[in-house]
């Protein structure tokens, strides 16, 4: 008796697990192979659907099947054309690459035009069953069935999202393993000025090295630090934490709320150096967060710079006592910085009109009557 191969195709999880779909495929093609004088001599089987042309790629099992009858020299048998496919691009490219496949259900001496036409069958049904599948879920929809996740409990959805979880993180694991001897080497090399080397100018020496990425890509540097850390390498940062530096910044501006950005990073008193930029940002976040505290600042619409501090601090004061004086006012700052009774008496002024109102008649005069150089 001559050898053959088996393969056998559900489209669904459910039909694999039942086996009933693969075991009545599997009689089929044994009651062939009797009729025929074939002997099925390996079985491969794959739960996927068969729409699409890319099949071995999404079924192993059938690239499996087809890679042994093409060694040994022997057909593929199916139980029916639908079971290798429902594409009429991967039947017709079977039979272009001279693959020799037989169809239980169509007998030993069928021709290609009968394939042809049986492929554009099996590829139109599936066509027919996606939009009969889609009609009859809309309708449920209609009807206010919940479908898919949303059908199932709270408990179990929180369960499928943790075990995805795991999952992930395991992977993510294994991938970083896979690299540490590569992110080892880059965190020992030198960095400049004896310091140690950056994440930004290790992933810049694997890059030179030309190590690809899990993803095939460039290194980055923090998708580097984020490799480094899940596989418990702790390299000196060679750049500061966004979280330390803020806090220190925002101590040192309460401390001195008329610091500039150089001034910051004169006195930052961190273990890596401060950027110019990064200082101004950082600077510019504290004083915009004070001034989102003041209704003052907020009414008067003032800019934010060096006498931001000074300005909320001023307005605050003149609202709790409104019969103090420019003088009085500079007595009670916290941390006087040097400033000159015009320019206070002159915040007084914004805050007052500010805070306001006034008939239509004192708003046609409000520039002359407001005029601060009168």
């Amino acid at each position: 008796m001559s050898e053959a191969v088996g393969y056998l195709r559900v489209s669904t999880r459910e039909q694999g697990r039942s086996g009933l779909g693969l075991a009545a495929q599997r009689h089929e093609i044994e009651e062939f192979g009797k009729r025929q004088g074939f002997t099925v001599r390996s079985w491969n089987q794959d739960v996927q659907t068969g729409a699409g042309a890319d099949a071995l790629i999404l079924r192993p099992g059938l690239a499996i099947a087809l890679r042994e009858a093409k060694s040994a020299r022997c057909p593929l048998i199916v139980s029916r054309l639908d079971r290798l496919s429902r594409n009429v691009h991967f039947i017709s490219g079977l039979m272009e690459h001279r693959v020799h496949f037989m169809v239980a259900a169509l007998g030993k001496d069928c021709d290609e035009f009968t394939l042809h036409i049986y492929a554009s069958l099996a590829e139109q049904e599936r066509k027919m069953i996606s939009e009969r599948t889609k009609a009859g879920l809309a309708a449920a929809k209609r009807r206010g069935r919940k479908l898919g996740v949303a059908a199932r409990s709270k408990r179990w959805r929180l369960r499928v999202r943790a075990l995805g979880n795991a999952a992930i993180h395991k992977l993510a694991m294994e991938r970083a393993e896979a690299y540490r001897p590569h992110i080892e080497w880059a965190l020992r090399q030198p960095g400049m000025n004896g310091r140690p080397i950056s994440y930004h100018a290790a992933a810049n020496k694997l890059n030179e090295r030309k190590i690809e990425t899990p993803t095939r890509r460039s290194w980055k540097g923090e998708q580097l630090r984020i490799m480094a850390a899940r596989i418990g390498l702790n390299h000196p940062l060679g750049r500061l934490a966004r979280a330390v530096a803020r806090a220190r910044v925002q101590e040192l501006w309460k401390e001195h709320p008329d610091f500039s950005a150089r001034q910051i990073r004169a006195n930052v008193g961190l273990e890596r150096p401060l950027s110019k930029k990064r200082a101004f940002r950082l600077l510019k976040e504290c004083r915009r967060d004070a001034a989102n505290r003041s209704p003052e600042h907020e009414r008067v619409n003032w800019c934010l710079d060096c006498w931001t501090a000074a300005r909320i601090e001023i307005s605050a004061i003149s609202r709790r006592h409104p019969e103090f004086t420019a003088t009085q006012i500079i007595r009670r700052l916290r941390s006087p910085p040097v400033v000159h009774e015009p320019w206070v008496r002159q915040v007084m002024r914004e805050c007052q009109l500010a805070f306001t109102r006034r008939t239509a008649a004192q708003q046609r005069v409000g520039r002359r009557v407001d005029n601060p150089r009168r």
